[in-house]
């Protein structure tokens, strides 16, 4: 049976492209002949830098995006939900000020860890969001929990 393979192109920070360069038709992305179509469509690409080119093979039927990806995506949109959502019990008026959460040690938390709102442009202390960790892990670990509360 042959199948359609998605060409992505994977830049030097190891994210890959959006869209894919080629399409290759083949039975399986392993064989010698997939491989040969596969260097000549680099060549005419990308010429004499094909060698260096790294590239990503996908089933075009399967699902594209990568799993990891999505799950840390999920995960990052609920963190930011359960944050605004202390923020907005502690009552803070940050309407107008670029904010962003975060996992922070520093003499403002008492030298311990804690979820906090800071200001974006300098990492300036706003309002602790959490209870105070002894440990990054448990701080995660809470951070865990008050998203599967929310997500529930």
């Amino acid at each position: 049976m042959s199948y359609n393979w998605n060409v992505y192109k994977l830049f030097s920070n190891g994210n890959r492209a959006k869209a894919p360069f080629a399409v290759v038709e083949a039975e399986d992305c392993e064989s010698e002949s997939f491989m040969v179509k596969v260097r000549k469509i680099l060549e005419e690409k990308f010429g004499a830098k094909a060698a260096l080119t790294k590239y990503k093979i996908m089933r075009a039927d399967l699902p594209q995006e990568e799993r990891a990806d999505v799950e840390k995506e999920k995960n990052l949109v609920l963190r930011n939900r359960v944050l605004s959502t202390k923020i907005k019990a502690l009552g803070l008026d940050l309407q107008n000020k670029r904010t962003t959460g975060a996992l922070v040690m520093s003499g403002d938390t008492n030298w311990k860890w804690q979820w906090c709102v800071l200001r974006l442009s300098s990492s300036e202390f706003i309002a602790a969001l959490s209870p105070e960790f002894s440990s990054a892990e448990s701080a995660q670990q809470w951070m865990k929990n008050e998203t599967e509360k929310l997500a529930k």
